[in-house]
């Protein structure tokens, strides 16, 4: 089982959107699935509903593309099912709306988000602290990370 979003085809603006965003780095594929194309590439920033995801090459992908998305990094690990909903040819960018989330990916991405807003309700960037605070297992053993 999992979360199951449904896809709307209104176009979505920073006044409008139902999650907030997070500032994020993270290595992560996404395969069209029409075609089987897998491009690797980084998450920019992340909700709990979508990414910004940046990779070279965005011509296999358009508006409602679906894609399979694999984000495992050193501290998060979780697949979606998503749609594209932006596509930005000058800067190489494609916004995924996430469709379909298993529990345990649901969970890892929610922890993570929560990570986040830790963060930066303390004033850090998070990617850092959090990949720290994985690895310690305790949020006391934090470092800021360099500007």
């Amino acid at each position: 089982m999992g979360i199951e979003i449904p896809i709307t085809t209104k176009q979505r603006t920073s006044e409008n959107r139902q999650s907030k965003r997070y500032r994020y780095r993270g290595d992560a594929k996404v395969r069209q699935l029409e075609t089987d194309l897998s491009l690797s590439g980084r998450i920019l920033d992340l909700s709990a509903r979508g990414c910004l995801f940046q990779m070279p090459d965005l011509s296999a992908f358009a508006v409602d593309t679906l894609v399979d998305m694999c984000v495992n990094t050193g501290w998060v690990s979780f697949r979606a099912l998503g749609s594209v909903r932006h596509v930005n040819l000058n800067h190489w960018r494609i916004g995924i709306s996430f469709v379909k989330l298993s529990r345990r990916g649901e969970a890892e991405l929610l922890e993570l988000i929560a990570d986040l807003e830790e963060a930066e309700r303390a004033g850090r960037s998070g990617v850092l602290e959090i990949s720290i605070a994985r690895h310690t297992g305790s949020p006391h053993h934090r470092l800021d990370a360099p500007e």
